[in-house]
């Protein structure tokens, strides 16, 4: 299996790999380790493997989860008016649940490779977009599994916003008063703790320096931000993890590194992030950028 592949990489690419979260997941690191797959017709590239169950309760097996190369579009996480859904607010709200931008990638234009609409500004406006060139094939989307998402928050007026605290609380309960904390479906965004673990450092802030420095120092801390192959200079991306202390703020990655929470009405950069089938076979390529991992089932 795919994942099996994978994993076995790890003894010999210390460089490039890790596996020290909590939960000895096998991560890729790095400004640009080979960790390319060719994946609806497009670049993209696989952050790890991990233990994910496919229902509330269920039991939990191992996937790879992979992110497009290329975010999608600059569009706001959620702009729902007050009153519609868990708004309570003009600016949306920070439940993944019933997101504007959720329902795009799941149930929307992304998701049936069609032209729809997106969400623009506030207070529900929206706007048209196009993804018939770029959405989800029938054939990517047979290779995509139903996954239990964790959605816990975390306090961003009063917590240090270290990579291993957002690994904690991510899969905590920790949401805004009725918020949910967990998320079944599909196609979601990176959490925080993936940005952190992906990077390697460098010689003057190591990694282990890096991983005990909060995420909102990295625009600081240069050879954290820019060793690492999530993050990119010339966009703010969305984290799918809420700050719990407000209803409709989440958090984002800024392009200077600086790690920050933003009202869900506001715009960043979307890259889907989705959890393959077990069943999943690697069956070609090295996993570079000219020579991409090709899957099958």
């Amino acid at each position: 299996m795919a994942f099996e592949y994978i994993e076995s990489l790890l003894a010999s690419n210390l460089e490039t790999m890790n596996n020290d979260d909590p939960d000895g997941n096998v991560r890729y690191m790095g400004s640009n380790p080979n960790n390319y797959v060719w994946f609806n017709n497009e670049l993209w590239r696989i952050i790890g493997v991990f233990d994910v169950a496919s229902t509330y309760g269920g039991p939990a097996e191992k996937r790879i989860k992979i992110i497009r190369s290329e975010p999608i579009r600059y569009t706001p996480w959620d702009n729902k008016p007050s009153g519609t859904g868990s708004s309570i607010s003009i600016n949306g709200s920070n439940d993944w649940t019933d997101s504007a931008l959720m329902e795009v990638l799941n149930n929307g234009a992304y998701y049936n490779r069609t032209n729809g609409t997106c969400p623009y500004g506030s207070n529900g406006i929206t706007t048209s977009c196009d993804f018939s060139t770029n959405g989800l094939t029938e054939e990517t989307k047979f290779l995509i599994a139903d996954t239990y998402w964790n959605l816990g928050g975390i306090n961003s007026l009063t917590s240090s916003l270290l990579t291993s605290l957002f690994y904690e609380y991510e899969r905590g309960n920790d949401v805004y008063s009725g918020h949910l904390s967990y998320w079944i479906g599909k196609v979601g965004l990176m959490y925080p703790s993936d940005y952190g673990y992906a990077t390697s450092g460098g010689p003057t802030t190591n990694r282990k320096s890096c991983l005990e420095n909060g995420l909102n120092t990295w625009d600081a801390l240069s050879e954290c931000r820019n060793n690492d192959y999530l993050h990119n200079s010339s966009w703010n991306q969305w984290t799918i993890t809420p700050s719990s202390n407000y209803s409709n703020s989440v958090f984002i990655v800024k392009s200077n590194g600086f790690f920050s929470s933003n009202s869900t009405d506001t715009s960043s950069y979307a890259s889907p992030v989705v959890y393959l089938k077990s069943t999943v076979q690697i069956t070609g390529g090295t996993g570079t950028s000219t020579d991409p991992y090709t899957l099958s089932v």
